[in-house]
């Protein structure tokens, strides 16, 4: 997987902070995170990088190429976190609305509720473990 990063990267910025997220994965195989967010992301990889370097890399490592995370969504509503589906998020970003999966009710703004969040993919905890 190391190699395949550094020879995507070389000596880009992106080389060293997949690693990182990779050596982080690698380290929790035992108990892995289930909800890994942009702050957690930003910790690993460490300050001295910009956020659209840590962006860039993120996109990256969710892509087919190592397929190290997979990104998933969730309305946090009334300090309450509901899971939301790729498809479902699809279909509002058309429609302009969002179904509640709870209630079934519509939710208002619903893009100022839903947020990113990250998991290690089965195909990272398949290769590394």
């Amino acid at each position: 997987m190391v190699s395949l990063i550094r020879e995507d990267w070389g000596k880009e910025p992106q080389s060293e902070i997949c690693i990182s997220i990779l050596d982080y994965l690698s380290s929790r195989l035992a108990n892995p995170p289930r909800h890994i967010t942009n702050a957690l992301l930003q910790q690993i990889a460490g300050s001295r990088y910009s956020s659209a370097e840590i962006l860039i890399a993120v996109q990256y490592v969710c892509g087919d190429r190592v397929h190290l995370l997979e990104p998933r969504f969730e309305l946090i509503e009334d300090d309450q976190a509901y899971d939301i589906a790729k498809s479902e998020l699809r279909l509002a970003h058309k429609t302009g609305q969002l179904v509640h999966p709870e209630t079934g009710e519509l939710i208002d703004n619903f893009e100022d509720k839903v947020f990113i969040y990250f998991e290690p993919s089965f195909s990272m905890m398949c290769t590394v473990g």
